[in-house]
């Protein structure tokens, strides 16, 4: 409670009963929110009488979300390629219109494809088709990418293999250490939904696919599936993070659970090819 520390001003609008938050000046902050930095944190509410300490609101996960879906075909070589698309929200998208507010359309271009590719564990080549709304502080920021996974399939003798999740890099390395001091910090509550369809070569056959996760640690909560139907796969992963700041005292239990989300994403899908295999 330093008055330096009070270095940002908000508006406090009470509509139909409830408090809302705005800052004027936030570019690209959509109605309701407010820039991460201004969002969960203490502020001084003022009035007649002097003033109030005060918490700005969290936004809701689905509120601030990264959402995937694609229709992807698997080649006889094992490649995977298709059409993605990108859709960012809430605070998500606003991060992305504010740090790429001054490039051109050239710069752009090469952040949205680079951002999609880096979530992909494995080298992948992604072009961007479409012209995704910079301007709008209330629309999403949607990418449609033309995607293409070299070698997502791999030959297990008579069989091949294929992961079960493929937008996991973010989750890859988190968390690894096993002591931690410092409390851990999101910057805010979001969440990530991927919904990809996969077509098989004709004469493939799924033979196994890993049993659905399901993992709710309250504040954070995964869930994983894979379906299948005669020539097609469905990969379906969501993770939920409704949290802003967690004591360092329940680091251990963090790292244990996205401990198991990486075994989760590391799972594989069987697969029986006809005459022509996949290759390494």
């Amino acid at each position: 409670m330093q008055s330096t520390k009070l270095n940002a001003n908000v508006v406090l609008v009470k509509l139909n009963g409830k408090d809302l938050y705005f800052d004027p000046g936030g570019a690209f902050t959509p109605f309701g929110l407010l820039e991460w930095s201004e969002t969960g944190v203490p502020g001084l509410r003022l009035d007649k009488d002097g003033g109030s300490w005060i918490r700005t609101t969290l936004p809701e996960p689905s509120e601030s979300r990264i959402e995937r879906t694609g229709k992807l075909k698997l080649t006889e070589t094992g490649d995977l390629e298709g059409k993605i698309t990108v859709t960012y929200t809430g605070l998500e998208a606003m991060h992305h219109r504010v740090e790429e507010r001054n490039a051109d359309e050239v710069a752009r271009k090469k952040f949205l494809e680079e951002r999609v590719t880096s979530q992909i564990a494995v080298a992948a080549e992604a072009e961007l088709t479409n012209k995704p709304d910079w301007t709008s502080s209330e629309t999403p920021l949607v990418a449609e990418f033309s995607l293409k996974i070299p070698g997502w399939a791999s030959s297990a003798g008579r069989r091949v293999v294929i992961p079960a999740a493929i937008f996991t890099a973010s989750e890859k390395g988190l968390f690894e250490h096993a002591n931690r001091v410092q409390p851990i910090y999101f910057e805010y509550p979001h969440e990530k939904a991927d919904d990809v369809t996969i077509e098989l070569p004709p004469g493939w056959e799924v033979s196994s696919v890993p049993p659905p996760q399901d993992l709710n640690g309250k504040v954070i909560v995964y869930s994983a599936k894979v379906e299948r139907s005669p020539g097609t796969l469905r990969l379906t992963r969501k993770l939920t993070i409704d949290i802003l700041l967690l004591e360092q005292k329940y680091y251990a239990s963090l790292r244990n659970f996205f401990q198991t989300v990486r075994t989760s994403d590391g799972e594989q899908i069987v697969v029986q090819p006809g005459e022509i295999h996949a290759s390494n």
